[in-house]
C-alpha cells in the first residue's frame, strides 16, 4: 500500500511504499527542497486555528507550520505521529 507525502511549499503530492512522518527531497513540481510531510500529519493542521498561532504563520511552509503549531501548544505532538498500521 502506498503512502502520500505533501510538499511543504507547493502541496504537490508524491506516493511512496513506506510509512514515515516525513521525508526530505527536492520537489519535482516546484524545485524546492524540504520535508515532505505524510498526508495524515498534514491533515492534523486542519484542526488548528490560525488565531492560536503567531502572525505570519499561514505564510510559512507546511513543515514549519507543523513545528510552530506543536511549539505553541496548538497541536499535540501525538497528532503528528505516523503509526505503523495507519
Amino acid at each position: 500500500m502506498s503512502e502520500t507525502y505533501v510538499c511543504p511549499y507547493c502541496a504537490a503530492a508524491i506516493e511512496r511504499e513506506y510509512r514515515v512522518q516525513y521525508l526530505i527531497r527536492t520537489c519535482d513540481e516546484c524545485g524546492d527542497n524540504g520535508r515532505f510531510v505524510h498526508a495524515e500529519v498534514a491533515a492534523a493542521l486542519e484542526s488548528v486555528s490560525a488565531a492560536d498561532l503567531p502572525e505570519g504563520w499561514s505564510d510559512e511552509p507546511l513543515d514549519e507550520r507543523l513545528l510552530a503549531a506543536v511549539r505553541e501548544g496548538a497541536l499535540d505532538v501525538e497528532e503528528t505521529k505516523v503509526h505503523p498500521e495507519g
